[in-house]
């Protein structure tokens, strides 16, 4: 009996450490998220859970050193072992299959230590970018050299560049690839025959302030002193790959105005719409974005994305169309992170990912999540969205911050017919496209069910709108010549002057009938209806971000514009012997923006009514706003400055260069400001210290 319950306690007390090795194998070392609309970082599931971390040594092929790519060929995964000079062959386990670690050129042995890149056609050749020595090695999937591509002959590279190859790939019509350190035109390509075939496509220059104003500089500099200059290069690409269809995908270091994903058409020409990739979360106080470094990137069999981040040593995956499912991985010393992010691959539902520093390759499997995402996503694809529908349902039970999901929910309502009722899931997903065609629907099924209802209440409108227009103009008419009518008053002014300019604006000057807080009341109206513009638009337009609303820069678009406007011409006209006083300028500039405030106003409530395909008729209405009020304020200067339209024009010009003076020097003095406290503080941290 008690060797019994000396055995039942022994049982008892190893359960806890049974359960415990349970869930350190299962251990996920980092979360999975995703974006919203407000480019916040979201929680989403894990994706894909490591599985094992292989080192050289641990699957038999000996340690690795410096690892730098691999890839994926009739199911046998081939590791460039860059620092031993020799390539791994493995099945998708990572058992050793075989090691290609000699080769021969015209009996000379080759060694591509420092190689960093490997690619192995769709035929089974092998392509190393030997960066230390110059040069592209083809080989035979037995190892056999068949040629050696170096540097080209021609005049479009630098005699002194050395030709460090990083990347090399080829596409099926036997053209080769390869990208070059310092290289910013684009890939260098080379024709079945080994032949230079030019640059294939290349990033655009970030069009800066920084570059603009180089770029004006350089007009006036001697063909000297542009040579000696410093030139603006675009980003070059970091990795690419090919996809089934033969497009080329490459991956740059994310910034703000490159996007850090393109898809190369034949013809090199850019035809991926997406731009948002990498990590989006931004300091919003001192506009810092996070930085992304993309050093790889795989697109597997169904066109999903996998990019590989060094910075933080993460995977983000994408459908085709750009948009993020989830990221996984990061940095640490656990199974699942990494110390540096090489290359990343996939193969059979899996996930494999290079550390150069470790010298291994960690594998990840697919979780349910994301076997049901690609599930419906795929039948997205097809056009199945009715059968999509059941999957997207799934997703959300797991993942209500999945914005594809409510997308591919509203799509199959929308399919459904049910257009009302997708509405909500296109606001959920922020797509405004899917918002805007199922709104014309709800818009069109509403029109023919109440067709005549609205007929009678637009000929009630019309007539109502005709005996008003009679009320108003008998109320507002003159009595007589001698006499003023109620619209050219006080406080009807800016209407009066809305259609008669000249004889408003020089009536207001001479009778001195400016009202100050009526100004005052209209730049306020301006301000509120810039935030309604921000809020209140129609969701089919407005792409607006509420957190991203400053309430100091709409007061400075309301009010600052209109008194540095005013102050620079006042100092201007003043040189030119204008006639206007300063009251009479800023009467003139308010007055005449009420156009532009009644269109921003009319635009608001329209946005809510239309669609995207009648965007012209917002856009219309805005540049008449923009163009009324335009000629309000140029007619008007005229009359209280008494110029002439060739002086009216010298004014306007000589204005817009006082306000950039005025800029400058705001400026300057903001810059020695912060100059001077952060001197002020330097010397009160010495005293504290000497204290």
């Amino acid at each position: 009996m008690k060797k019994f319950l000396c055995t039942l306690l022994c049982l008892l007390l190893t359960l806890p450490l049974t359960a415990l090795s349970v869930s350190a194998k299962n251990f996920v070392p980092y979360l999975g998220y995703e974006y919203n609309q407000e480019e916040e970082s979201v929680p989403a599931p894990v994706v894909y859970e490591p599985e094992a971390h292989y080192l050289g040594a641990e699957i038999g092929a000996g340690a690795f050193s410096n690892p730098t790519d691999m890839c994926f060929y009739g199911g046998e995964l081939y590791i460039l072992d860059s620092g031993n000079s020799r390539i791994v062959v493995t099945d998708p386990d990572l058992r050793p299959l075989r090691v290609i670690d000699t080769l021969e050129y015209n009996g000379e042995a080759l060694s591509f230590a420092g190689a960093l890149g490997l690619y192995v056609c769709h035929d089974g050749a092998i392509l190393i970018a030997d960066t230390q020595n110059h040069r592209i090695i083809e080989c035979t999937n037995g190892g056999e050299v068949v040629q050696l591509l170096g540097k080209p002959d021609t005049t479009m590279l630098d005699e002194s560049l050395a030709y460090n190859v990083k990347k090399v790939i080829r596409d099926y019509n036997g053209i080769t690839y390869a990208l070059v350190d310092g290289v910013n035109d684009g890939a260098v390509t080379y024709m079945p025959d080994g032949s230079f075939g030019g640059f294939f496509a290349s990033n655009e220059v970030e069009q800066t302030a920084e570059v603009i104003l180089n770029y004006i500089w350089r007009q006036f500099m001697t063909e000297e002193q542009i040579r000696n200059s410093v030139t603006s290069s675009p980003p070059s690409f970091t990795n690419f790959d090919l996809a089934a269809k033969g497009f080329v995908y490459t991956v740059t270091q994310s910034t703000e105005n490159v996007s850090g994903v393109r898809l190369l058409n034949f013809k090199g020409s850019n035809i991926e719409q997406g731009e948002d990739y990498g990590d989006l979360e931004w300091d919003r106080k001192v506009r810092d974005s996070v930085s992304t470094t993309f050093v790889d990137i795989d697109v597997d069999d169904e066109d999903y994305l996998y990019l590989l981040d060094s910075t933080r040593g993460r995977v983000f995956v994408y459908t085709k169309e750009g948009s993020l499912i989830s990221v996984f991985g990061g940095l640490g010393d656990a199974v699942g992170t990494f110390t540096s992010t090489q290359a990343i691959e996939t193969y059979g539902g899996k996930v494999y990912v290079l550390d150069n520093v470790r010298g291994s390759v960690t594998t990840f499997t697919p979780t349910e999540y994301i076997q049901t995402v690609r599930t419906a996503q795929n039948l997205h694809d097809a056009g199945e969205y009715r059968e999509a529908k059941q999957y997207w349902e799934e997703v959300l039970t797991m993942n209500s911050n999945s914005t594809i999901a409510y997308y591919g929910i509203g799509l199959a309502l929308d399919e459904a017919g049910e257009h009302a009722e997708a509405l909500p899931y296109f606001r959920l997903a922020y797509s405004n496209k899917g918002y805007s065609d199922a709104f014309s629907e709800v818009r069109s099924d509403f029109v023919k069910a109440n067709f005549v209802w609205l007929l009678l209440g637009a000929a009630a409108a019309i007539v109502g709108i005709v005996v008003l227009c009679r009320v108003l103009k008998r109320k507002f008419s003159r009595a007589n010549a001698y006499e003023t009518s109620a619209l050219e008053r006080k406080y009807a002014a800016p209407l009066f002057t809305l259609f008669h300019p000249i004889d408003g604006f020089e009536n207001l000057k001479l009778r001195k009938a400016w009202s100050l807080p009526l100004a005052f009341g209209l730049l306020t109206a301006l301000f509120l209806a810039l935030t309604a513009s921000w809020f209140l638009t129609g969701f089919s337009f407005n792409q607006n971000r509420a957190s991203d609303y400053n309430v100091f820069i709409t007061l400075l678009q309301a009010y600052g514009i209109a008194f540095v406007w005013v102050i620079a011409n006042w100092a201007v006209c003043t040189l030119i012997e204008g006639k206007g006083r300063l009251i009479d300028i800023f009467g003139t500039t308010v007055y005449g923006l009420l156009p532009f405030i009644l269109s921003l106003l009319v635009c608001v409530v329209l946005s809510n009514g239309m669609t995207q395909e009648e965007d012209a008729f917002l856009y219309f209405i805005r540049v008449l706003g923009i163009v009324w009020s335009g000629v309000l304020i140029f007619t008007g200067f005229m009359s209280i400055h008494q110029f002439s339209f060739s002086k009216a024009v010298l004014s306007i010009l000589l204005t817009l260069v006082g306000i950039a003076i005025m800029i400058f020097l705001a400026v300057l003095f903001v810059g020695l400001m912060q100059q001077v406290v952060s001197f002020i503080r330097s010397v009160w941290s010495e005293i504290v210290i000497m204290m």
